[in-house]
């Protein structure tokens, strides 16, 4: 028989953890519950958990800071984290590294169960980082482990074409200024191929200006960012472009 999947419902109000404890485990699940972000680290220290549902607003510890304490100790791909909450807007919680999606309360029973059936399923977001400058390679792709992506690298346009037709990843964070193939051409060579061209790419340079952003469309460039770049903006637009 298949292991029952475990579920970890933060919420400090009583009604709401009663409510979604019923319903997932109607649904097949296993439930442990918490009321706040520093019970849910306990809890998941002694229980652990497939998935983990968490509102942002608690007392003791809100969902952010949870989240903050969370990666520092654990592996977010391997736990997928989904914040339920009755904010209307994403943009906060794309501030917020580490956070898988984000349901609006009031919500469905089956939009949720979806959600975390879609986690679970699901394989870990795949990002190619592409630049000429190996420290800046390592620095970016460390934030993005330590974030929950897999991570591959590349250093060069001719390299960063073979890694993306092998790889298929996700999404690119592609320099334009690279040795053997231009960031533009290589995005260009992506993006009109039809096998590849659902690649999200986001152009990650220094060249700025409103005539190289005009060009990065062209091409296909999914975003266009410019460095030295800010990293909530970064993950903003990483989380635009791969939230489903």
């Amino acid at each position: 028989m298949e292991e029952r999947k475990k579920i970890l419902v933060i919420d400090d109000d009583q009604v709401t953890r009663h409510l979604l404890k019923v319903v997932l485990e109607k649904h097949g699940f296993e439930v442990v519950t918490a009321n706040n972000g520093k019970e849910g680290l306990q809890v998941f220290k002694k229980q652990g958990a497939d998935v983990i549902c968490l509102d942002i607003q608690m007392p003791v510890m809100d969902g952010y800071e949870f989240v903050a304490q969370f990666k520092k100790k654990h592996e977010l791909k391997e736990t997928p984290l989904i914040i339920l909450s009755s904010y209307e807007t994403k943009q906060d919680v794309f501030k917020c590294e580490g956070i898988n999606d984000y349901i609006v309360k009031p919500f469905k029973t089956i939009q949720l169960i979806n959600k975390i059936r879609t986690r679970l399923a699901k394989k870990t977001k795949k990002i190619l980082v592409v630049d000429d400058e190996p420290d800046f390679v390592d620095i970016l792709s460390l934030r993005l482990v330590k974030s929950g992506y897999d991570v591959i690298t590349a250093y060069d346009g001719l390299q960063a074409l073979e890694r993306a037709k092998h790889e298929n990843p996700d999404l690119m964070l592609l320099d334009v200024m690279m040795p053997k193939v231009d960031g533009f051409n290589v995005c260009r060579m992506i993006k009109f191929d039809n096998r590849y061209r659902n690649i999200n790419i986001v152009l990650l340079t220094a060249r700025s200006g409103t005539e190289n952003r005009l060009l990065g469309k062209q091409v296909g460039a999914d975003a266009y960012l410019t460095k030295p770049y800010d990293n909530i903006s970064l993950f903003e637009t990483m989380k635009e472009l791969l939230w489903d």
